[in-house]
């Protein structure tokens, strides 16, 4: 009786660097049965050493582990930047190579740029390789001028038509993909999420703790422009004295607004705790010390995933209304509130409506789970 050899399908996965978000997808697509899967990334940025990152202003290497549990191939050694520019054109020549050599049934590609993402998916495209793709775009997050609204829209709408499956980040990003002509047959939404084995969810409820004295707010991120952490003074001084008297701040990062930032708070509120770059197995400690966390990016914030993390440790949250994910997870008070981006008096009118309502029973929220990417990708390609 003769024996029936059934090859293993091959999936691809092409990315920048192992950012800790994707890496629960990975190990979970390596797990699929019938299917053989390997990481194709640019370069390690955060894994092997500390890089330095030009937004917090510091080194460093994330300390979760994301390199253990599937297959994967560094495609250069060179720094993240590199992969930008016409460099990034070069590395993405050779990321296709190696991917056509490696003879995958399908790639799952994450986002569209820098360019050794553009260049490796197009020639991907033309050798006529099945592409998932998996990318983080917005039309809310960034102001752009007219042209280049049309310039953008003209060069996705043929990007986007290289794609078998496209696998939308929320209800924003799948709006973005419609009106650019996607149909609806080729877009799975699944919400962003985060690695519940490093950031685990809240389990203890409690109804019956005696609550701190103050509201006590947090920032967890990058202390730049675009974050807009300036804000949180401006609006805490249309508060009053008797209001700011409720309240304490807490701060998880780093960047070139800190000093300053620090500096408008401290006539403000008499207590101030400042902790730099945090990260990632410290961050449940961290959100176990603040109650509302405060997000009010200007723009950039694709989708925020620092609510996720808030959320999922208890901890009621306040975004600007450039923050995708508020259309997913910021659905009622219970979650939190959303103010007009820039507004200091409506972010002020925001914590005044949680001073309003603290105390509450820390709970923590049901938030995405990295296997809902891993069920999709399963789905579509069958």
């Amino acid at each position: 009786m003769a024996l029936r050899v059934v090859m293993a399908r091959r999936l691809a996965i092409l990315a920048t660097h192992p950012v800790q978000y994707f890496v629960p997808v990975f190990r979970g697509l390596a797990a699929k049965p019938g299917w053989r899967c390997r990481v194709f990334v640019g370069c390690l940025h955060g894994v092997e050493s500390p890089s330095y990152d030009p937004d917090f202003g510091v080194a460093f290497a994330w300390d979760c582990d994301l390199t253990s549990g599937y297959e994967r191939t560094a495609l250069t050694g060179w720094p993240l930047k590199a992969l930008s520019g016409w460099r990034g054109v070069l590395a993405g020549g050779w990321a296709a190579l190696r991917l056509l050599l490696w003879r995958p049934d399908a790639v799952l590609i994450y986002a569209y740029s820098p360019s050794f993402i553009a260049t490796a998916s197009l020639l991907l495209a033309l050798a006529r390789v099945p592409i998932l793709l998996r990318a983080d775009t917005s039309d809310e997050a960034y102001s752009r001028s007219a042209i280049k609204n049309w310039l953008r829209d003209a060069v996705l709408r043929r990007y986007y038509r290289c794609c078998r499956w496209i696998l939308p980040i929320g209800a924003e990003s799948y709006r973005h993909f419609l009106r650019l002509g996607v149909p609806p047959a080729r877009l799975r939404t699944v919400p962003y999420a985060v690695d519940q084995a490093v950031i685990p969810p809240w389990a203890q409820e409690e109804p019956h703790q005696p609550q701190p004295d103050r509201l006590r707010l947090g920032y967890v991120g990058k202390f730049t422009p675009v974050k807009d952490p300036l804000i949180v003074a401006r609006a805490l001084d249309h508060l009053s004295a008797e209001e700011r008297d409720r309240l304490s701040f807490a701060a998880a990062g780093d960047g070139p607004l800190l000093a300053a930032c620090r500096a408008a708070l401290e006539p403000l509120l008499p207590q101030l705790a400042f902790h730099g770059f945090v990260n990632q197995s410290d961050l449940p400690a961290f959100y176990r010390q603040i109650d509302l966390l405060l997000l009010p990016s200007v723009q950039g914030e694709v989708w925020g995933l620092v609510v996720n993390e808030a959320l999922s440790q208890g901890v009621r949250v306040v975004v600007s209304d450039r923050v995708s994910s508020r259309h997913d997870l910021v659905l009622s008070s219970t979650q939190g509130w959303v103010f007009p981006a820039g507004q200091s008096r409506a972010l002020a009118r925001a914590i005044r409506l949680a001073l309003q309502q603290w105390p509450w029973a820390r709970r923590a929220h049901p938030t995405p789970s990295p296997q809902q990417l891993v069920a999709a990708v399963q789905e579509v390609l069958g």
